[in-house]
């Protein structure tokens, strides 16, 4: 496997496990706090959104500072969209500041996952044709911040997110 693919692999695993995440707290959540341990898992999976949160937001951020120049002035479309992005990366570091800042973390990741769900979701995959058509390994290596260490502790805090998650509404990771 090439270096590129690892990385994008890594990327694309954070993304499911995000998406795995959300959909466990939307159940968990949804039961409400009589279920046993959802207070515990809401306050792992808000860690651990909080952390992707912030993978997210320093990745597109370094997107967006490599992209805007490489990009001809008249290709007005894909700077609107970096616009778009830039103004949705500061709506998403006040959500981040919103949950870590909220004692209440189960009404706090149900405000997070509405922005989520609202603003971010909708926008994932419109940085692709400018990722394609105007990066290399070295771009990629810059703005993924994928590396041993940051596999490991994504993969740990995943895990803890199974292991404190209500009996049934995170499946554990398939082997291999």
């Amino acid at each position: 496997m090439d270096e590129l693919a690892i990385i994008r692999g890594q990327i694309a695993t954070e993304r499911r496990h995000l998406i795995a995440v959300k959909a466990a707290c939307r159940t968990a959540l949804s039961a409400g706090r009589a279920t046993t341990g959802v207070d515990d898992f809401a306050r792992v999976a808000g860690d651990y959104l909080l952390y992707l949160g912030r993978r997210l937001l320093a990745q597109d951020h370094a997107h967006a500072v490599l992209l805007r120049p490489r990009l001809a002035s008249s290709d007005a479309a894909s700077h609107r969209l970096l616009d778009d992005l830039e103004a949705t990366l500061k709506q998403l570091r006040v959500a981040l500041q919103a949950l870590e800042g909220e004692a209440d973390r189960v009404a706090g990741l149900f405000d997070y996952l509405e922005f989520v769900d609202g603003a971010l979701a909708k926008r994932r995959h419109a940085l692709e044709p400018l990722l394609t058509a105007h990066y290399s390994i070295e771009d990629w290596r810059a703005t993924a911040s994928v590396d041993a260490d940051s596999i490991i502790e994504e993969r740990e805090r995943y895990a803890a997110c199974q292991a404190a998650a209500p009996p049934g509404v995170l499946a554990p990771a398939a082997p291999g």
